[in-house]
């Protein structure tokens, strides 16, 4: 899905994710990064781990909420929709919620 078919704008911020699933070798694996960009429908953030497109992980955003020590997690369920090589063992990865 390119940029001008995109349902949501997307705004560029960096928030804590964890994600969890099984790598294209199918190893499972669990990896914390911060996004690059986000949108009610999904986010784009750097990983280490090469993922097949379709690709299902678990999600979890930690937000920071003043006040509050504690950052607040936003659990979801996302598919890989776009892998990009970005240097040695690190990927750029769309993923739809």
């Amino acid at each position: 899905m390119g940029f001008e078919n995109r349902r949501q704008s997307r705004i560029s911020v960096a928030m804590e994710v964890r994600i969890r699933g099984t790598d294209r070798s199918g190893l499972s694996f669990e990896e914390t990064t911060s996004s690059d960009n986000v949108s009610r429908s999904g986010c784009s953030l750097p990983v280490s781990h090469e993922l097949d497109l379709g690709t299902e992980l678990e999600v979890e955003i930690l937000r920071r909420i003043p006040g509050r020590t504690v950052p607040s997690p936003f659990l979801t369920r996302g598919v890989v929709m776009r892998s990009v090589p970005i240097d040695v063992d690190h990927y750029m990865i769309g993923i739809q919620f």
